[in-house]
């Protein structure tokens, strides 16, 4: 009931629905990967099986201390605030091939729900605009399953090729590691 409630209240995002094609690689165990830079806005979705509890997956998903040593794009990570256990203020600074990228977001989670959302903080100046995502974490068989979620307008001179790369390799790059870490600590 209060899951209800809470995504009637606040829109909590749902799981995507899948085509046949992207349902045959996620049954497989692969990376469902989805990304649009054909406009301003850069979207990417990334989609995957994994083979923990959906609780580790969770916990694994919000250890922001973890994802420093696994991106090298990531020069500097600051939780700059915090309302609560479940709402944060987090300051990413990004250097992709050279292009210095500062983001501030505030990410809001919803634990029964298994739920995260963020869209940039308003109040601080941020490299993006029209930024938001989700992460959602789901039982999956035996395991569980997560896709996250991104969306922003870069305020930074970028070429195309670094938004595709950011859709792209780089979702691939921070799901494909959370995988491999979230699997390693379930043994």
């Amino acid at each position: 009931m209060l899951i209800l409630a809470l995504s009637l209240a606040f829109a909590l995002p749902t799981w995507p629905s899948m085509t046949t094609a992207e349902l045959a690689v996620f049954e497989k165990g692969e990376l469902v990967l989805r990304s649009d830079t054909s406009t301003d806005l850069t979207v990417s979705t990334g989609i995957v099986k994994v083979a923990a509890p959906p609780e580790l997956l969770w916990r694994e998903a919000l250890d922001f201390e973890a994802k420093k040593p696994e991106n090298p794009t990531l020069k500097k990570l600051d939780e700059y605030a915090r309302n609560s256990p479940d709402d944060w203020f987090v300051r990413f600074e990004l250097s992709i091939f050279g292009i210095r990228v500062v983001i501030h977001d505030h990410w809001t989670c919803f634990p029964e729900a298994f739920t995260c959302t963020w869209v940039q903080d308003p109040t601080k100046v941020s490299d993006v605009r029209e930024e938001v995502g989700h992460l959602i974490v789901r039982p999956e068989g035996r395991g569980s399953a997560i896709v996250f979620h991104s969306q922003f307008i870069s305020e930074v001179w970028s070429p195309g090729w670094v938004r595709r790369w950011l859709a792209n390799d780089s979702m691939v790059n921070v799901v494909e590691k959370l995988r491999k870490r979230t699997e390693g600590k379930a043994g």
